[in-house]
């Protein structure tokens, strides 16, 4: 109803226009030389209105002609931009199935349509980097730095293939530089503070891969090993300790945390952490070092029993009971603990994000490298063993 009665006051205005310049009296003459044109005021104000409209569309039309080659290009550079996007997810979706040669192929044709497009770079250096050209894959992922937009992408692309292409002290400094111009770009990835921890790792600074992680499995193993590494004795003691409260269910934690102690002659203080730790995390490597100063099986069987006391009923403590009961010749002590002991065994250091097996602990998984990953269960069972049918009784 608004618009309809605004159409009509605007349609108003210009009829009472139109009849006003109708109304107008007078004529105009325009003289050409010896040619004069005269006209009445109305129909001399309607030829210079069409005279002004011819104008603008000529106007109009040359632009149009100027603006043509712009136009043309910026479609050719458009489809192009289309074409090179294009062929980089088909780059990435072969990539992401493990088909090396396939994403090279499309990557080249991406270089092709847009050599200097975010995408494009991208993909042709992770296809070089795959496929061990070094020296290209530098130069794309340098290149992508120093996009405004994409700039992170390339810093991580460079410090990855530092880190993955070799693992010598140069490549790995060189990482490390790279690892503080990707903060600028992105200060708060959770990515780059992880790639900072490992390279630091890496160079085996675990104090200040320490101080950065997060994680408090990784925490406590990094800490486990500054402590070990530790110049200072009060040093050594506050990277255990940092363990300890970091993984408090961490053998090795505790152990650190004794030896840390040991080395400082804090001799009741490390006795003190093994019963800590035995309480909070039993495990052999505590009992044995409980028992190392102790010869005589007697007397370890009851040191041992000094030590089950502080979680008695674990199968760790009546494993251990078994153990130093068999020694010291008590044979019904230890079948009596031996019963209570199957829980424990076959428990091994086992890394929880691949499950391979370990001897000792460590830092870091042998096989995929996570750290702090290694904990003290049983490991998973073998998925090649093939479970037969129990034999069924004759009918």
């Amino acid at each position: 109803m608004l618009r309809a009665f605004g159409f009509a006051i605007i349609a108003l205005i210009v009829l009472g226009a139109v009849w006003y310049v109708a109304l107008l009296p007078g004529h105009i003459t325009i003289d050409f030389g010896s040619y004069a044109a005269t006209a009445s005021t109305p129909i001399a104000i309607l030829l210079l209105a069409i005279l002004v409209l011819i104008l603008i569309l000529f106007v109009g039309i040359i632009r149009a002609l100027l603006r043509t080659p712009a136009r043309v290009a910026a479609r050719r550079n458009l489809s192009r931009r289309n074409n090179a996007d294009a062929a980089s997810l088909r780059a990435l979706s072969a990539m992401a199935a493990g088909d090396d040669r396939t994403a090279a192929n499309h990557a080249r044709i991406a270089q092709r349509q847009a050599p200097d497009a975010p995408l494009t770079l991208y993909v042709a250096g992770e296809t070089a980097r795959r496929t061990g050209d070094h020296a290209t894959a530098d130069r794309h992922f340098a290149a992508l730095a120093r996009h405004k937009d994409a700039g992170f992408l390339g810093w991580r692309g460079l410090v990855n293939h530092r880190t993955q292409a070799g693992g010598d002290a140069a490549a790995l400094a060189e990482a490390e530089a790279q690892t503080r111009q990707a903060a600028v770009a992105y200060p708060n990835s959770v990515w780059l503070r992880d790639q900072r921890v490992q390279l630091a790792f890496n160079q085996n600074r675990y104090a200040d891969a320490a101080r950065l992680a997060t994680d408090p499995p990784a925490r406590a193993a990094l800490a486990i090993m500054a402590s070990r590494t530790a110049e200072g004795e009060r040093m050594a003691i506050d990277w255990a300790r940092e363990a300890v409260r970091a993984a408090p269910s961490l053998a090795p934690a505790h152990l650190s945390l004794y030896a840390a102690h040991e080395r400082a002659g804090h001799l009741w203080r490390a006795k003190r952490a093994l019963v800590a730790g035995w309480k909070a995390a039993p495990h052999p490597d505590l009992a044995a070092a409980y028992l190392t100063s102790i010869n005589l099986p007697l007397d370890r069987a009851r040191a041992a029993q000094k030590l089950a006391s502080a979680n008695p009923g674990h199968p760790e403590s009546e494993a251990l009971l078994a153990r130093t009961a068999k020694a010291a010749d008590l044979a019904g002590e230890a079948q009596r603990h031996e019963a209570r002991a199957m829980a424990a065994a076959g428990s091994a250091w086992v890394c929880a994000a691949c499950d391979t097996k370990h001897a000792d602990w460590q830092a870091n998984c042998r096989k995929c490298g996570t750290i702090g990953s290694l904990g003290w269960v049983k490991p998973p069972p073998d998925p090649t063993t093939v479970l037969l049918p129990s034999p069924q009784p004759a009918a």
